[in-house]
């Protein structure tokens, strides 16, 4: 979990394993695992296939096979992996809170970076409860936030897996110790950025990227407008000589002259009757549209006693030239 081969003359030949390794630098915030808890086979169930080499690896931790017996690294290491998962389980028993309880007094663990919370000693904590996923991070309780542990704690070559301390620590050791609750941070204790004593506004740093939005749109707008259909038609025009030398678009392009003038002015003024009725907006009265379509089913009945008095006055006229024949 957390070991390194230059590490390993640190133990002297007479020194408990346990000490050894929370001895070992990085490792300043494991607790030394009593051997009573660990002997209990109940406490390590399920965790046999977690490691390669269990028995030799628990032997090696209870100090049963003396150091010089152990040469191989990489059962070392997996001794240091079973360790830290044994020992995620035992920092969450009455024994292991106490003993985790007195690191977090004398601030083994570390303090809040963040200058709001002025100190605030922290806990450890993992992201996951599984081996590899992440390494140690440390939970602050006034702040509620989470934070890499400080340099110290994590230097080169060390590695401190999260799953050494769990993600039920921190919060059940707050719970049981309730006294040690900090107060939260007070909502005016956020920091606001300040240029010569006004405060930044949020968009500031937006507006750089707006004004780049802007010309871009103007550009794609001039574009367009240069290329209207109107435009395209004129210089057509101009590229196949149709075009007058006065800028003028000669009379064979220009728009065909009306026909049938009173035909469309009929027309035209029944389609602005229809267009008037259709206009009126939703909340006009309906006695407005009554009106207007009384009106025109007068004019349409002039228009029709108009034409019978007009076919009336023609037959008048052609019996009255069969009577003068005769």
């Amino acid at each position: 979990m957390a070991y390194n081969d230059d590490d390993s003359s640190v133990s002297g030949n007479n020194e408990p394993w346990i000490q050894w390794f929370c001895k070992l630098r990085g490792h300043e915030m494991f607790c030394e695992i009593e051997q009573a808890y660990i002997e209990d086979g109940f406490n390590l169930y399920g965790l046999r296939g977690c490691v390669g080499n269990f028995l030799d690896c628990l032997d090696l931790i209870l100090d049963r096979v003396g150091p010089d017996d152990s040469d191989e690294s990489h059962l070392t290491q997996n001794a240091c992996t079973l360790y830290g998962l044994i020992h995620a389980r035992y920092i969450i028993t009455a024994h292991g809170l106490d003993a985790m309880y007195n690191k977090y007094a004398s601030k083994d663990f570390g303090t809040c970076p963040l200058v709001q919370c002025c100190g605030q000693p922290v806990l450890p904590v993992g992201l996951r409860d599984e081996v590899g996923y992440d390494s140690v991070k440390v939970f602050c309780p006034k702040c509620q936030k989470v934070y890499n542990p400080p340099p110290a704690s994590r230097r080169s070559g060390s590695f401190v897996d999260g799953a050494a301390f769990g993600t039920t620590f921190p919060h059940l050791f707050l719970m049981t110790f309730s006294n040690l609750v900090p107060d939260p941070l007070p909502p005016d204790s956020t920091y606001i950025p300040r240029v010569f004593g006004f405060r930044v506004h949020r968009s500031a740093h937006q507006r750089l990227d707006r004004g780049n939005s802007i010309v871009a749109c103007a550009s794609s707008s001039s574009q367009v407008v240069r290329s209207r259909p109107g435009d395209v038609a004129v210089e057509g025009l101009v590229e196949s000589g149709n075009l007058e030398d006065d800028g003028k678009v000669p009379s064979s392009v220009s728009a065909p002259q009306h026909q049938n003038v009173e035909g469309q002015s009929m027309k035209s003024e029944n389609n602005s009757t229809s267009s008037r009725i259709s206009g009126l907006d939703a909340g006009n009265n309906s006695k407005d549209v009554d009106q207007i379509q009384s009106k025109r089913k007068n004019s349409t009945s002039t228009l029709q006693k108009v034409e019978k008095a007009g076919k009336g006055d023609e037959g008048s006229a052609g019996s009255n030239h069969k009577r003068s024949k005769r």
